[in-house]
């Protein structure tokens, strides 16, 4: 497993809504339900093998990318303290075939802000029913259903009488 699928697998398991996370190469790929999927990587602002954002973009199995936006960690998390006490953007630096953190590294926390950011613009591309109204009618109406169905498993059939059982029809 490579630095950025390391660093990729901790955003993903944090982040709720993407579903059965794929990794290849230095990307993510998961599930959104419906057609729609995320691909997450991390990318450069401008200076080479300097990794200062991560890159969300929303595919659709049929229509292709549909969204893109990226997450600044300067944004997410704004400057921190390095060990040596050094105040700066965190991101991820390649020297000489070697990545890691530059300076600060972020901690549980820290990832846990940052998916909830993706979380947020990922609850847009979810599927889900159409409105609420239909949202909250479905709800009912398998709560409905599975009462019914309940009912008469527990409940034993009586025989129907015939008519001459039944006594005189008023």
């Amino acid at each position: 497993m490579n630095f950025y699928e390391q660093e990729l697998r901790r955003v993903a398991a944090a982040c709720s809504g993407i579903f059965n996370p794929v990794f290849a190469g230095r990307a993510c790929y998961g599930d959104l339900g419906g057609d729609n999927r995320v691909k997450l990587q991390f990318v450069t602002l401008g200076y080479a093998d300097h990794y200062e954002a991560l890159k969300a973009m929303v595919l659709n199995r049929s229509d292709g990318e549909v969204d893109t936006l990226l997450f600044r960690f300067s944004d997410v998390w704004g400057k921190k303290q390095d060990k040596n006490q050094l105040g700066g953007v965190p991101h991820i630096w390649t020297y000489n075939g070697k990545h890691d953190w530059y300076g600060y590294r972020p901690n549980d926390r820290d990832i846990r802000e940052l998916a909830g950011a993706l979380s947020s613009y990922l609850a847009v591309f979810t599927v889900r029913p159409a409105t609420r109204e239909q949202a909250m009618t479905d709800d009912k109406e398998s709560v409905v259903e599975k009462l019914r169905g309940a009912k008469q498993e527990r409940a034993p059939r009586k025989p129907a009488l015939a008519k001459k059982d039944r006594g005189p029809e008023i």
